[in-house]
């Protein structure tokens, strides 16, 4: 991937996984900058830890800008940097939106990932599920009014990258794919975000890597 000359260089420190890095990861990514995807272990942000903001990953580091923190925060930045949050302030609240219903999504799937073994998983999931599907056809109503092609004016933002890090990594990861089934605008969104060149490539690379979510 080319970095546009205007752009500084940016380093993402997280751990090797997806979670709360991954989103960054994409926009970065679909935008064809090129970063430093430095993946840190436990040990070794216990290290870091004293020394960050808020004590906590991820963070980036951006080439003579200084280091900035909290996920969301930093997806904001980038998407501004590389006009991906909408063309107009309707647009801007719609991604937003769009965003914190996902992020609401997300909050009712994380103890499914910290409970061990797929059976445990399983039925986790069967009592979320009647939720998990009720918000997302809430959001795909929402997709529907805009025209049903991205979820934010009409046009990709990174609310639409955000979905495909939530469909992609994380309800294949806690066996919960079944809360699109009723959601064929999402369920093709995601599919188109996939299909981007550099988002294609990206998860190819990235296959085997050893991650949780």
């Amino acid at each position: 991937l080319t970095m546009p000359a205007k752009f500084p260089k940016v380093t993402v420190k997280y751990f090797d996984t997806t979670a709360r890095g991954e989103t960054i990861r994409l926009i970065l990514v679909h935008a064809g900058q090129d970063f430093k995807d430095e993946r840190l272990t436990f040990a070794e942000f216990g290290a870091l830890k004293p020394s960050l903001p808020f004590n906590q990953f991820p963070v980036i580091e951006i080439e003579g800008e200084g280091t900035l923190a909290q996920h969301m925060t930093i997806c904001r930045y980038l998407a501004n940097r590389h006009n991906l949050t909408g063309h107009t302030l309707k647009a801007k609240a719609e991604a937003d939106e769009s965003v914190d219903a996902l992020n609401d999504i997300v909050e009712k799937i994380i103890p499914i990932f910290l409970t061990p073994g797929d059976d445990a998983k399983r039925e986790l999931v069967d009592k979320a599920l009647p939720d998990l599907q009720a918000r997302f056809k809430t959001l795909e109503k929402r997709l529907e009014s805009r025209g049903g092609q991205f979820l934010a004016g009409n046009t990709l933002t990174w609310a639409d990258l955000h979905l495909h890090h939530i469909v992609h990594n994380m309800l294949a990861k806690c066996l919960a794919t079944e809360a699109l089934a009723s959601c064929p605008l999402l369920t093709n969104l995601n599919e188109r975000v996939a299909s981007l060149p550099n988002i294609k490539k990206w998860n190819a690379d990235n296959l085997n890597r050893n991650k949780q979510f």
